[in-house]
């Protein structure tokens, strides 16, 4: 499997809508949103796995950018701690290098702000791909939030490639 130095894939994790994108250099090659409510909690990391398997084998990423997972979250977020085990334990399977960075560190770099709110995030990226202004534009609360997780990811993307270094096996940022 051939990989291309430019290319990252990018993962918002959640337990109920997976966030991501697939940067290569300045272009935003797919982003989207893995829905997994409607798929039986027990069978839900076996679809990220999956799906992760289809990404990898279709744009052959270097790097996989993760946002952090909380080690000791709230009972609402139990599950996803085991959800970034799986990740990590995948893309190095795939030989596929992480690094995985704090939200709040990511919007800091990407809006100037690291309090900034997901609007503000997904307002930001829409001005630099303006194809996604069409997913501002949500009128219910609801599909908004489910933007705003393909948002969270190009903006983790973005701020991996801000910081012009080549990846290391896994880099952390608090």
């Amino acid at each position: 499997m051939r990989k291309n130095p430019d290319t990252i894939l990018a993962l918002d994790p959640g337990l109920r809508e997976l966030g991501y994108a697939v940067l290569s250099g300045k272009s935003l090659v797919t982003s989207g949103v893995l829905s997994l409510r409607t798929i039986p909690p027990g069978r839900r990391l076996r679809r990220v796995e999956e799906s992760l398997g289809a990404w990898s084998r279709a744009y052959h990423p270097r790097t996989l950018i993760l946002e952090n997972v909380p080690k000791r979250p709230l009972d609402a977020l139990a599950g996803l701690p085991a959800l970034g085990r799986l990740l990590q334990r995948l893309a190095r399977r795939r030989r596929i290098k992480t690094a995985a960075y704090s939200a709040k560190t990511v919007r800091r770099e990407i809006v100037g702000n690291g309090w900034a709110g997901k609007r503000e995030v997904a307002e930001a990226i829409a001005a630099r791909f303006p194809d996604l202004r069409v997913h501002l534009k949500q009128t219910t609360k609801g599909r908004q939030g489910y933007w705003a997780n393909m948002f969270d990811a190009i903006a983790l993307a973005l701020y991996h490639q801000s910081l012009g270094q080549p990846p290391s096996r896994s880099r952390s940022s608090g």
